[in-house]
């Protein structure tokens, strides 16, 4: 299992996720095919590998096509009127949601939103519903589609309930809806692509004071992440000393609705890679957003004996549905148990149940016995300590032609005994759309070609 961690020590937006996303590993080319899927044209996109604070990472933009920017001669005098008097008050929400998403995550408008006030009143804007459209007629995953809408329809509300205006007055305009389609849409993309099974971050860092935008003040956070903070668990603390918006409403709406948990790097889990994100503002401090590929210590831990103690822990229970079944096993695996699984059984009275097994060590007990009280509905567990036997094994990355894949090696005797890591392979499999079969095939075919010459 692979878990992207996230550090936002200077905020967080859109192209801050991606350029993170490229850092580690996501390949830019098979991205833009991707996203080609989206069915959507008037824009290019660029990656700059570059250095702030002798940090090397990655600047992720989206440059609009000049044909895009003029789009909106096509409209009549009396057409760009109704638009300016039926959506004059909601400038301000196209301002901040996704040209103030300019403000902080792409450059190409940045410097001369003050200088053209009247810059909205030329773009014909998408509704909430057009830009459903375009996502549901995509052919992009299912999974794809369901968090890009979420994220949208959360800045939506957030954004109708500031400017009191209905969800259908919302308008995302021309040159901010292509930069948040592909900020929004290419994030999910990207952690489809790279197989990216949880996300955890830290808390969010946003500035304070106001920020001047083209039609007018507004305060930091900007009232849309204010009004998402709403009921919302995502941890926010404000920095007193930087006057100006780090947290944008893009970032805010996927970390309210992407986002697993939040808190510090688990203690289980191991560094894998260590990526990047740069912004496009000047805060007077490094604008960027550092990322980390983990995985669970257990998954690849070398074992030399062979043999040890382990502690079986059972639970019953028949009241809960497999959605919170489910989850309970998510947060027993990242809590570091080797194994957790359901079994089928019949309870007194013969209602139908699942047993809960978790395999751990005599260390972590108490910590499991805690998730089974906290995340399922038993009222009480058993365990028994046991003896196991187990083969001596180690790790080896071997590359193939998809990349680097990581095998499982034990040793029984003279004999040895290899397996290809599922993560690893997976994850090269969903990036090089092939199948776990054709991966795992080059990997054992490579480690017995390198296992020869040795």
């Amino acid at each position: 299992m692979a878990y992207l961690y996230l550090d936002p020590f200077s905020g967080l937006s859109g192209n801050m996720l991606l350029g993170v996303l490229f850092d580690l590993g996501l390949d830019f080319d098979q991205f833009q095919a991707e996203l080609e899927k989206l069915k959507v044209s008037g824009y290019h996109l660029t990656l700059e590998k570059t250095t702030r604070s002798a940090i090397g990472g990655q600047l992720f933009g989206v440059v609009l096509d000049d044909a895009h920017h003029h789009a909106d001669e096509s409209l009549t005098a009396q057409e760009v009127e109704a638009h300016e008097h039926h959506h004059h008050d909601d400038d301000q929400l196209a301002e901040h949601d996704h040209h103030h998403d300019h403000l902080a995550e792409h450059d190409h408008h940045h410097d001369d939103l003050a200088a053209t006030p009247h810059h909205h009143h030329h773009h014909h804007g998408r509704n909430l519903q057009e830009i459903e459209t375009i996502i549901n007629n995509s052919n992009l995953s299912q999974s794809v589609k369901i968090q890009a809408l979420g994220v949208f329809n959360e800045i939506a509300q957030a954004e109708a309930h500031v400017h009191q205006l209905s969800l259908d007055e919302i308008h995302f305009h021309e040159v901010g809806a292509l930069d948040s389609i592909v900020d929004i849409v290419g994030f999910f993309v990207g952690l489809e692509m790279m197989g990216i099974d949880g996300i955890i971050s830290g808390t969010l860092v946003d500035g304070s004071g106001t920020i001047e935008v083209a039609h007018g003040t507004m305060p930091v956070p900007v009232p849309a992440v204010m009004q998402m903070r709403q009921n919302s668990e995502v941890p926010v603390r404000q920095r007193t000393d930087i006057h100006t918006e780090l947290v944008t409403p893009t970032g805010f709406a996927i970390a309210k609705l992407a986002f697993d948990s939040f808190g510090p790097i688990p203690d289980d889990m191991q560094v894998q890679k260590v990526g990047y994100g740069f912004g496009t503002r000047d805060t007077g401090h490094l604008n960027g957003l550092r990322g980390l590929l983990l995985t669970p210590l257990a998954s690849q831990k070398e074992v030399h004996s062979t043999s040890d103690e382990i502690v079986e822990i059972h639970a019953n229970v028949d009241d809960q549905s497999g959605e919170g079944l489910g989850y309970a096993i998510e947060r027993l695996m990242t809590a570091g148990a080797y194994d957790a699984y359901f079994t089928p059984i019949f309870m007194k009275k013969n209602r139908p149940a699942y047993q809960v097994t978790v395999i751990t060590t005599s260390a972590k007990l108490q910590a499991m016995v805690d998730l089974l009280m906290t995340h399922t509905t038993t009222f009480g567990v058993r365990w028994a300590t046991m003896k196991r036997a187990t083969l001596p094994r180690t790790f080896k990355t071997v590359t193939t032609e998809f990349g680097e894949v990581t095998l499982k090696i034990g040793t029984f005797n003279a004999q040895q005994k290899v397996t290809v890591e599922y993560d690893s392979a997976a994850a090269l499999a969903d990036s090089h759309h092939v199948s776990l079969d054709a991966v795992r095939r080059v990997a054992l075919l490579a480690y017995d070609k390198e296992d020869g010459m040795n």
